[in-house]
């Protein structure tokens, strides 16, 4: 099974091309390991404070296949960080995971909508839209 070490190793490797990257995340998801969670989103925390949005892309997809609705708080704050460039990996990722389950997803954006910051009620916003739209 891959480790974190080698995932870590991969995200700060200039010369991977992610390929190796994404190959050690089906891995880590694949091993249903939810005690990495907390891990994961110290990792996220970090490439966030560092502005690295390729380590944020990587390590918000295994929290997603290893979590679930339950990163979703998690993946929202993350979106919020503006780190200059598009998003379009973490949103993709967001959108795949509000399309499993999305009666879950409206509970958990309304418990967000209660008590967040106006950067996260934008996120939250914009998830709302992207639901009530029906394009997930």
């Amino acid at each position: 099974m891959a480790t974190m070490a080698e995932l870590l190793h991969c995200i700060d490797d200039p010369d991977d091309d992610s390929t190796l990257a994404y190959q050690l995340v089906d891995e880590i998801t694949a091993s249903g390991d939810k005690a990495l969670i907390p891990l994961l989103a110290a990792e996220l925390d970090s490439f966030l404070n560092t502005g690295h949005s390729y380590g944020r892309d990587v390590i918000a997809d295994i929290l997603a296949g290893l979590g679930g609705i339950d990163v979703l708080p998690l993946l929202i704050a993350a979106s919020a960080r503006n780190l200059g460039d598009d998003q379009d990996g973490l949103q993709s990722t967001i959108l795949e995971l509000m399309s499993t389950n999305k009666q879950q997803v409206r509970i958990v954006l309304d418990e967000l909508r209660a008590g967040g910051p106006p950067e996260i009620q934008h996120r939250v916003t914009w998830a709302y839209e992207l639901l009530d739209s029906g394009l997930i």
